[in-house]
């Protein structure tokens, strides 16, 4: 069973989504896509009060935010999340974050490839990005733009265990304001045991801000990548997310080879709807087989 777009809990959640088309005639923005959780790093105070500065340094400088537009409505968001910088060299920099930033809303076998995607940096620079890999069971997306050398990666590959009930920081970052949060929790084995089995869960609360981004200890190393849910945050763990970034390795990027993934793209983006009003849940897709939602 794959994990579906979304990224959200059924029921009130996919209600609070419908609030989010964003109008330019109207300032005030109501975008759960926006919604900020934890406390942010400008602030000083929560977990970044605990985080040393070196630390603090090295996620500020790795964590991006991401936005997909309508290449026939620029001005309206598809779908944002947050992502984490996993590589940069001489051609490309390359973010890992959730395939969600593209999945489309009727069926979860579609990826709007051909949408415009905007990466904001660190330095709160936007840079126009394309879809470099991506695994639909999984739902992650690797994301690249032209190389930005002054930021850094993250370190995917190290071999740290990470027990159960250890301390852990959820990151997110908003596209529009650029703002940069934490908040804390702890790595949990209580979960409600409806998800893949290769998802893990953590007590952090974040909002749909945070899907997509890391989660890091307090050493800032990292421990996987967050999906949303009301309660908890279910999240792919590190080895599993190195796993498939070495396949990835091994294989052409999707644009090249997009007709051999086993899923359809679809080319007219402008047959997506305007905004995400029927996601379905990432949730409902992280639940086992026969378990009710």
């Amino acid at each position: 069973m794959q994990i579906k777009r979304g990224d959200v809990q059924p029921g009130s959640s996919n209600r609070r989504r419908k609030k989010m088309r964003i109008s330019s005639e109207n300032m005030i923005r109501v975008n759960p896509l926006e919604e900020e959780f934890g406390t942010s790093s400008d602030s000083g105070e929560g977990v970044w009060r605990l985080l040393s500065e070196e630390v603090a340094a090295h996620i500020d400088d790795s964590v991006v935010s991401l936005a997909s537009f309508l290449k026939d409505n620029a001005k309206s968001v598809y779908f944002a999340c947050t992502g984490i910088i996993i590589e940069s060299n001489s051609t490309t920099t390359s973010f890992l974050t959730s395939l969600s930033l593209l999945r489309s809303i009727d069926d979860d076998s579609k990826i709007f490839q051909d949408m415009m995607i905007k990466v904001r940096l660190p330095n709160n620079h936007l840079s126009m990005g394309w879809l470099e890999y991506y695994d639909l069971k999984y739902n992650i997306a690797v994301i690249s733009i032209t190389p930005f050398h002054v930021f850094r990666a993250a370190f995917v590959d190290h071999q740290q265990q990470f027990e159960s009930h250890s301390e852990v920081v959820a990151v997110g970052r908003c596209f529009d304001s650029g703002k940069l949060m934490a908040t804390t929790g702890m790595l949990t084995d209580n979960g409600k045991r409806i998800y893949r089995e290769e998802l893990a869960i953590s007590t952090c609360e974040i909002t749909m801000t945070g899907v997509g981004g890391p989660l890091v200890d307090f050493n800032g190393d990292f421990v996987g990548m967050n999906f949303y849910s009301k309660e908890e945050t279910p999240f792919l763990p590190r080895n599993k997310i190195f796993e498939l970034l070495m396949h990835f390795r091994r294989t052409s990027p999707c644009w090249d080879t997009s007709k051999k993934r086993g899923s359809k793209i679809e080319r007219g983006a402008s047959k997506a709807q305007m905004s995400p009003e029927s996601h379905k849940s990432d949730l409902e897709g992280q639940l086992k087989a026969g378990d009710e939602k």
